[in-house]
């Protein structure tokens, strides 16, 4: 399965990660009335486990994982994989 989407005020990509062993789920945040042309104010990328815990995470609590991720602090350019 795969999400892309929009879940509030974010634009939501996830899919099965090239590894086979975990899922890439992506969050972006753009501004009221920004163009999509432009770059989001923010994206924020995690991993999470492939297991059937982290697919029922993704898939059925889609919202409150975007909730949770966009209030995360994710430094630049290091890669977080959550584990279900």
């Amino acid at each position: 399965m795969e999400i892309n989407g929009w879940f509030g005020p974010y634009k939501v990509r996830a899919f099965s990660w090239i590894d086979g062993e975990r899922l890439y789920f992506n969050v972006q945040y753009y501004a009221p009335g920004q163009s999509m042309m432009k770059p989001p104010v923010w994206d924020k990328t995690v991993y999470i486990t492939d297991n059937t815990a982290g697919r029922r995470i993704v898939y059925d609590f889609t919202d409150s994982l975007v909730n949770h991720i966009a209030s995360m602090r994710l430094r630049e350019h290091v890669e977080v994989t959550l584990t279900a």
